[in-house]
C-alpha cells in the first residue's frame, strides 16, 4: 500500500468500516460497508461520484431507530472495481442481493439517491418481497440528458485520457453541481470528492461507470418496468438538481400518484447530504407511518 492510499485509509476508513467479498456467478467485488445502529433494517445507496460517506449526517439522525447498513458501489469509494462482470443495472442488482444475503437480511427498508435510485428501483422491481418501503431521492429513473461531468469524461475522445488524468477542478465542479447552495458544500466534502474519485482504480471505474450510463440514459431499458414497482414509495427532491432535474420529480408524481412526495426549495441533487436533518426527519416519519 503506498503512502496516499494509507493516508486516505486514515482520513476515511473509521471502526465501523467493515470489508466483504462478495462473488456471483456473474460478478465478483470487495465491498466496503457499514452496518450502525438497532431496529429495523434501512439500506442506503449512494449515487455518482460519491460513497457511503454522503450518508453520514443521516446515520447519525436515524442510527437510534434502524440498523443502517450502507455500502460502497463497486468502484467508487473503497470497495473494488469489479473482478468479475461489467457495470450493468443488473450486475447491481445482483450484487445487492448477494450482499444481502450475505449478511443475513430478509426484509428492509430500501433508500437510493441518484443512480443508487436507480439501482434500488430495479432491486424492489425484482424483489418486491424484500422491499418493506422505497425512498428515491433524486433519483434516476426516466431517459434524460446526461449531467456535463458525466457526458465529458464518457466521450470516446475523452475516455482514453480521462482515465488517467482528471484535474481536480473536475470533481471540484461535480461537488459544485450537485449543491443547490454552494455555501452548503464544505471544504471537507470537496475534499472526499477529489480524494475518493482518484484513489486506486477509482478514476478508471468512474469512466466505465459513466460510458454504461451514457448508453443507458437513451435506452429502452432504463425506465422499463417502473410503472410496476410494489412498495410504498416516498420520492424526494431538490429544486435546483442540475444532474436529474425537478421537471422528472413531476413524471415520477405522474407515475406514481398515491405515493409521498417532497420538493426542498434550493437544495440540490442530494438533499440528504445538503439538508440532512429536514430529510432524515421526513424519511423518518414514512418509514414509520402506517403502509
Amino acid at each position: 500500500m503506498n503512502h496516499r492510499a494509507k493516508s486516505l485509509n486514515l482520513k476515511y476508513i473509521n471502526k465501523a468500516s467493515e470489508f466483504i467479498e462478495i462473488e456471483g456467478d456473474n460478478h465478483s467485488c470487495r465491498l466496503h460497508y457499514r452496518d450502525e445502529g438497532t431496529g429495523p433494517v434501512l439500506l442506503l445507496l449512494h449515487g455518482m461520484c460519491a460513497s457511503l460517506h454522503t450518508w453520514d449526517a443521516w446515520v447519525d439522525e436515524l442510527k437510534p431507530y434502524y440498523r443502517i447498513i450502507r455500502f460502497d458501489i463497486p468502484g467508487f469509494g473503497f470497495s473494488s472495481t469489479l473482478k468479475k462482470g461489467r457495470y450493468n443495472p443488473e450486475i447491481a442488482v445482483d450484487i445487492m442481493e448477494t450482499f444481502a444475503q450475505k449478511m443475513g437480511i430478509k426484509k428492509f427498508f430500501l433508500a437510493g439517491n441518484s443512480i443508487g435510485g436507480f439501482i434500488a428501483w430495479k432491486y424492489a422491481l425484482k424483489y418486491p418481497e424484500r422491499v418493506k418501503k422505497l425512498i428515491l431521492i433524486d433519483a434516476v429513473g426516466h431517459n434524460q440528458k446526461l449531467p456535463w461531468v458525466v457526458n465529458f469524461a464518457s466521450n470516446p475522445v475523452i475516455r482514453p485520457f480521462a482515465r488517467r488524468i482528471m484535474p481536480r477542478f473536475f470533481f471540484e465542479m461535480a461537488a459544485r453541481q450537485v449543491f443547490g447552495d454552494p455555501a452548503r458544500l464544505t471544504d471537507q466534502i470537496r475534499d472526499r470528492y477529489f480524494d475518493l474519485s482518484t484513489s486506486g482504480q477509482n478514476r478508471s471505474a468512474y469512466v466505465d461507470f459513466f460510458t454504461v450510463m451514457r448508453k443507458l440514459c437513451n435506452s429502452e431499458e432504463l425506465p422499463r418496468g417502473l410503472d410496476q414497482i410494489k412498495p410504498p414509495i416516498m420520492i424526494m427532491w431538490g429544486t435546483k438538481d442540475r444532474w436529474v432535474p425537478l421537471k422528472y420529480f413531476h413524471l415520477w408524481r405522474k407515475n406514481f400518484p398515491k405515493a409521498a412526495f417532497k420538493s426542498y426549495e434550493g437544495a440540490g441533487h442530494t438533499p440528504m447530504e445538503e439538508i440532512p436533518v429536514q430529510t432524515a426527519g421526513d424519511a423518518h416519519a414514512f418509514l414509520m407511518a402506517p403502509a
